[in-house]
């Protein structure tokens, strides 16, 4: 005996899977957190390499930081005066 399908009954459709979407997610949070590190590890490397060579030889990143510090302060010094 046949059955008689009313309008609502529709297949259920198959759940898409959420794996692509976490690792692009993961892809660009990694991306976005390790591009400043390059940037800093290839400015150092060009402005100053006895302090690249000290942070390579003590694992220290202080001097580094330091640095940075120093740099932004002026930056912002600068944009002060200017306003």
């Amino acid at each position: 005996m046949a059955s008689i399908k009313t309008a609502t009954d529709r297949p259920r459709q198959a759940r898409r899977s959420r794996f692509w979407p976490r690792v692009f997610s993961a892809v660009s949070l990694t991306s976005i957190t390790l591009a400043p590190v390059a940037a800093l590890s290839l400015w150092l490397l060009m402005s100053d390499a006895t302090l690249a060579a000290a942070v390579m030889e003590r694992g220290d990143l202080l001097p580094v930081a330091a640095a940075l510090a120093k740099i932004v302060g002026r930056a912002v010094m600068a944009l002060i005066a200017a306003l």
